[in-house]
């Protein structure tokens, strides 16, 4: 082949390439190496509302410090997505290194995400409301239980009383769904409220590990709690911090069978309280172990259990909200191990 005809057909490919990237529903800028805009494209320029020619060829830090595009571009998101707010719309940002013989840069995509967070919005509002509707019906329910409960005390009609006492522990049960979706909208608006106050922590721990006995028990679960006598008071959200640990019990319990072995213990580490809960039930697939933190993920190890992937991702929020760490160990079908860490101070 001529070398002119090799010009043509690279200047063809240059072309088509040129005017996929134009007609893209993304926008797409590059900036090379010394900070310079080499590139935008016709979506960029409308979500931005500036033309070519005032911004290609001017590096970032010579563009008005109050646009929006020098907002965006500022941004560090090659490592990881940024949202930005602009002029009433939120948009999703993110960079790509380029590096090849002749070009060398970022590519920054600029999605625009308003009505994905809308609608999103939107059904996290709707769930919210009529989770906080099925509240109140739910707590005459658990009223009447615990009533006819009080009347049934010294039964003869034992299997009547075990009735009643499954619909006591479903309805609590039901109670704790329906709290875990309320909380992961809060945490989505920024609503879920830590109230500190002084506590003695080893009795919210004690109290875990009585709730966490009597399910073992009934499940034929070995359970053993080792908590020290020297835990010191902290200045935490009781409920929250106690809800953490009822948690991860609550699943050490559901995921280890019948035969299995629980152990829960706290030590003093310097200065944090370091808590471990580990289990010998079925585990987590390796490929599951970084997203079980995430809202509404569930792993595939636990197909067939009733949950709704949103108990861990609440934990860790409230950990963090008090400045600690959450991390987890497991291998399928070997078990897990939770770490909780919390600060003294």
């Amino acid at each position: 082949m001529e070398a002119r005809d090799v010009y043509s057909a690279n200047q063809t490919k240059a072309l088509i390439a040129e005017a996929i990237v134009e007609q893209a529903t993304i926008g797409l800028i590059f900036v090379d190496e010394e900070g310079t805009i080499v590139f935008i494209n016709e979506k960029a320029e409308m979500q931005f509302s500036v033309r070519k020619d005032e911004v290609v060829g001017k590096r970032i830090d010579m563009l008005p410090l109050r646009i929006p595009l020098y907002k965006v571009l500022s941004e560090n998101c090659r490592d990881y997505p940024v949202e930005v707010s602009i002029n009433g719309s939120i948009l999703l940002v993110r960079s790509a290194q380029i590096q090849t013989e002749t070009v060398r840069g970022d590519l920054i995509e600029v999605r625009d995400i308003t009505d994905e967070k809308r609608e999103r919005r939107q059904r996290e509002e709707f769930v919210a409301m009529m989770t906080h509707d099925l509240k109140s019906p739910l707590t005459v329910m658990m009223g009447y239980i615990q009533g006819m409960k009080c009347e049934m005390v010294g039964a003869v009609d034992k299997a009547l009383l075990s009735c009643v006492e499954e619909l006591d522990v479903s309805s609590y049960r039901l109670l704790g769904m329906i709290e875990d979706v309320l909380d992961a909208y809060r945490l989505e608006v920024g609503l879920l409220s830590i109230n500190r106050d002084n506590c003695c922590f080893r009795d919210i721990l004690k109290g875990c590990c009585r709730d966490t006995t009597r399910e073992a028990q009934r499940k034929g679960i070995e359970f053993v709690c080792s908590l020290p006598d020297e835990l010191p008071a902290m200045h935490i959200d009781q409920k929250q911090v106690g809800r953490v640990f009822a948690n991860l019990l609550g699943n050490a319990v559901k995921f280890t069978p019948p035969g299995g072995k629980i152990s829960f213990s706290a030590t003093l580490d310097g200065e944090n309280v370091r808590v471990v809960v580990s289990d010998t039930g079925i585990g987590i697939s390796s490929k599951d172990l970084g997203k079980i933190f995430n809202k509404y993920f569930r792993a595939t190890t636990v197909a067939g259990f009733k949950g709704t992937g949103l108990g861990l991702a609440i934990s860790k929020a409230i950990v963090d909200a008090h400045s600690g760490t959450i991390q987890v160990e497991s291998r399928e079908g070997e078990g897990s191990r939770f770490t909780v860490s919390l600060p003294l101070r």
